[in-house]
């Protein structure tokens, strides 16, 4: 005895495509997640460690004086003496760092370029404005790259900055910090409870970056309270001296001496 199989067994039905009207949004927010991945405390961790040959304040004081030469300057010869003294920098550092520091540098400058691509094309003289460009960049993102938040602080400690800049920037690192956390942490939650199409992925932005807000509150008013029952004043402790504070003192002479004459001699 044959058996016949119901209509709806044997019609083909056509499985719903999935709207692409949010593609772009969704993509974003992944790249969001990545982005905010690196910046987190699992992922500084798992860097390398890095030698750090130099105080944070006479690197600080370098890289400042390179770029304020490089803005002042127009001589070629000065750009390539810059150029080869930052080459046997990165030579230095391990692999990992050096391939951070040229692909951020890269993604920088081809931004850089795309600004003034039109000045580029109708005046030669603007190359030499972006080839000082690029050079700053690299500048700062080898910066960036190896030096930490604490070192950034310590390093305005030692230049005897006033309490009121340490105590934004430090707040502002940190707070930068535990926000991207918090909302990687927002982000990972709602990918892995979210099942097929998001009928209101706007929506869903709008409530992560409403409790982003709220948890900001939360912290801003704890820190407040904090610093209440501590009896904080703005003033920050004394960063304890180095046991040989003349090598400090050598560098920032050399650094000085050196900068100068390359100040004049690029003029």
């Amino acid at each position: 005895m044959s058996t016949k199989l119901p209509s709806w067994l044997t019609t083909n039905t056509p499985l719903p495509t999935a709207s692409s009207r949010h593609h772009f949004l969704e993509q974003n927010s992944h790249r969001l997640e990545g982005l905010l991945a690196r910046f987190s405390q699992a992922a500084e961790q798992a860097q390398p460690a890095l030698k750090h040959y130099l105080p944070p304040q006479i690197k600080l004081l370098t890289t400042f004086g390179s770029v304020l030469l490089l803005s002042l300057n127009q001589n070629l010869l000065l750009l390539w003496l810059i150029l080869l003294v930052d080459l046997g920098l990165l030579l230095t550092l391990p692999q990992f760092y050096l391939r951070r520091v040229l692909r951020q540098t890269l993604t920088t400058a081809a931004m850089a370029l795309l600004l003034i691509l039109p000045s580029l094309l109708l005046n030669a003289n603007v190359w030499l404005f972006a080839s000082k460009t690029a050079l700053i960049l690299l500048n700062l993102n080898y910066y960036r790259t190896t030096t930490t938040f604490s070192q950034v602080i310590q390093a305005l400690q030692q230049l005897h900055c006033p309490n009121g800049l340490i105590f934004v920037v430090d707040i502002t690192l940190t707070y930068l910090k535990m926000l991207g956390e918090f909302l990687l942490g927002l982000l990972q939650a709602v990918t892995l409870r979210t099942v097929g199409q998001t009928k209101h992925p706007y929506r869903t932005i709008g409530l992560l970056f409403g409790t982003l807000y709220l948890k900001t509150r939360d912290y801003a008013l704890a820190l407040y309270a904090a610093m209440e029952a501590r009896g904080f004043i703005g003033e920050y402790p004394r960063v304890p001296r180095t046991r040989k504070p003349w090598r400090d003192n050598l560098y920032i002479i050399l650094d000085l001496a050196i900068f100068g004459l390359l100040f004049l001699f690029g003029r």
